[in-house]
């Protein structure tokens, strides 16, 4: 995927076009996978430090290497989520200073 392609229109649980900032895309095992965040959380956002929600998808590449058709990750398959969970930590650990909580 090419660094300036951060910003995809996805639809809504109500079929509405929404931006979505794309986090980073990564391949396993021959799947693509995207992570994003929906950029009307960020609209009222004070405090960086606020929660937002990630979403996750597997995605069909196009030929010229963008993302095409997002494919929903059964809640069932844990094993895909835990994948996609180990790719988020290790990016926020690589891209952020977070303080761990105890």
């Amino acid at each position: 995927m090419n660094n300036e392609d951060t910003y995809i229109t996805i639809l809504d649980e109500d079929d509405n076009e929404v931006l979505a900032e794309v986090l980073f895309t990564f391949a396993h095992e021959s799947e693509n996978y995207v992570l994003m965040t929906l950029v009307s959380e960020f609209e009222d956002v004070d405090d960086f430090e606020a929660e937002y929600q990630v979403l996750a998808y597997k995605y069909e590449e196009m030929d010229d290497g963008t993302i095409g058709n997002l494919i929903e990750i059964p809640q069932s398959d844990t094993e895909t989520w835990q994948v996609v969970e180990e790719m988020f930590e290790t990016f926020s650990d690589s891209e952020f200073d977070f303080e761990e909580s105890k």
